[in-house]
């Protein structure tokens, strides 16, 4: 019975979209000139090992040629996998440091073009560099120092501008990866019941941006009305809001993302529709969508949708589910879609003998058929946003996933210091169809 059921979940997922060749086989899907590739693979690695090995991760004079990287391992993987694949031993606390190397596409001027790169995760502290040069992930006002420390679980990028980039030559990749409990580096992994994996834990992508002018980075979507806040919430959403967000070429804070835009969106692959817009601080909302054909997404029923944005040439193809979540007067109880619905289900832990906290595909499809087994519709993420791969999943096999912040053992303090969520927290809360995902640090944006 497991077999039929891993064997459905895989032509399920063959069945929902069409991934292209290197591209991430997760959502949201790009297209046109939005050339995205996986940068997966083995790369050159090592690892300074210990706690009190005496390495500052933070030093401002450390530069990638001081490292002689000796070893190999794939990415993604865990840097502190025990002997044997244990899951949830000690495994060894220190630096994992790695190198590869992308080619660049040229402009018609001959330059290379700006690149954007977009780590699903990197755990615990991470810092960047391009042939040498350090990038810097975004961070908000106030928070000094290199690096991301927004969380090993939480998906970050770095833009690269052309200046730093060979034109048509390969270019180098060097990631240093923390995985030691330190308040400065890593002040959201603070201890708890489980193992903090470490090192390049999730897929890392390439996006070829364009030499001029922005372009579209995402395109989120939410149902509307149906914010369970709301006086009277919509039950059977048939429109969506869809939140679009541009980025510049090589600069994320460039002001020229601003003013009139003229685009197109499509769903499930029919007809696109000219629309037009006007973008302030990068991003341009559009109200009240109407969803052709509309089919309402629900634990029995999980029924997707797809909606493509077209912009400048290049597109973002968004799923989304059409669904309502509420509270019953009445009962106090969950609704979907204005029914009340039972929650049956499990807390769900990221940690596999041998993989650890980078699963396989087929690791993941034994997880959801095992859930669906148990008659499962519900998901607590225990205790951090999961892979994008599996988030599609739980999607597709009608199973509603609550994601959590990473923060075990935060203090009573710390919940009442705006500034430790703020500023030590350069992240954001966004989500999928049915669950709450920590993905995009650029904005609050509700998908």
């Amino acid at each position: 019975m497991l077999c039929a059921a891993l064997a459905a979940l895989g032509a399920l997922r063959l069945a929902s979209a069409s991934f292209a060749a290197g591209a991430p086989r997760y959502y949201p899907v790009f297209g046109g000139n939005r050339a995205v590739s996986l940068l997966d693979g083995e790369w050159d690695y090592d690892f300074v090992d210990g706690w009190d090995s005496g390495f500052d991760s933070m030093s401002p004079t450390f530069k990638p040629s001081d490292a002689t990287l000796s070893k190999k391992t794939a990415v993604p993987s865990c840097s502190d996998v025990v002997a044997g694949g244990a899951p949830g031993y000690l495994g060894p606390r220190g630096v994992a440091m790695y190198r590869t190397g992308f080619d660049t596409l040229n402009s018609r001027s001959g330059g290379a073009l700006p690149v954007r790169l977009q780590f699903q995760s990197c755990s615990f502290y991470c810092r960047i560099w391009v042939n040498g040069e350090e990038v810097q992930p975004p961070q908000p006002a106030g928070l000094s120092g290199p690096g991301h420390r927004g969380g090993g679980y939480v998906a970050f990028f770095v833009d690269v501008p052309a200046t730093t980039l060979k034109a048509g030559g390969s270019n180098e990749l060097f990631v240093l990866a923390d995985n030691r409990f330190n308040h400065t580096t890593a002040p959201l992994h603070t201890g708890g019941d489980f193992w903090h994996y470490g090192g390049l834990t999730r897929s890392v992508e390439l996006h070829t941006l364009q030499s001029e002018g922005p372009v579209l980075w995402r395109a989120y979507v939410l149902p509307t009305g149906t914010d369970f806040t709301m006086p009277s919430p919509v039950s059977h959403p048939d429109s969506v809001d869809i939140t679009l967000v541009l980025s510049s070429a090589g600069d994320a804070h460039a002001t020229d993302k601003d003013g009139p835009v003229e685009f197109t969106v499509a769903f499930d692959g029919g007809k696109a529709t000219s629309m037009k817009g006007t973008a302030k601080d990068g991003q341009v909302a559009l109200k009240k969508v109407p969803v052709p054909n509309p089919t309402l997404w629900s634990p029995d029923s999980p029924n997707l949708h797809n909606c493509t944005v077209t912009y400048r040439g290049g597109s973002v193809t968004e799923r989304f589910g059409l669904r309502s979540l509420g509270v019953d007067k009445e009962s106090a109880r969950v609704t979907i879609n204005g029914k009340v619905t039972k929650l049956v289900g499990w807390n769900h832990h990221t940690q596999w003998p041998v993989t650890a906290a980078s699963p396989t595909d087929e690791q993941m499809d034994a997880d959801i058929a095992l859930l669906k087994k148990g008659n499962a519709n519900y998901v607590r993420g225990a205790h951090y946003p999961h892979d994008p791969r599996m988030i599609d999943r739980f999607d597709e096999a009608g199973i509603l996933f609550w994601s959590e912040t990473l923060g075990p053992s935060v203090s009573l303090e710390n919940m009442q210091d705006w500034d430790f969520f703020v500023r030590a927290t350069p992240f954001s809360i966004s989500s999928c169809t049915v669950h709450i995902r920590l993905a995009d640090p650029e904005s609050l944006v509700i998908r």
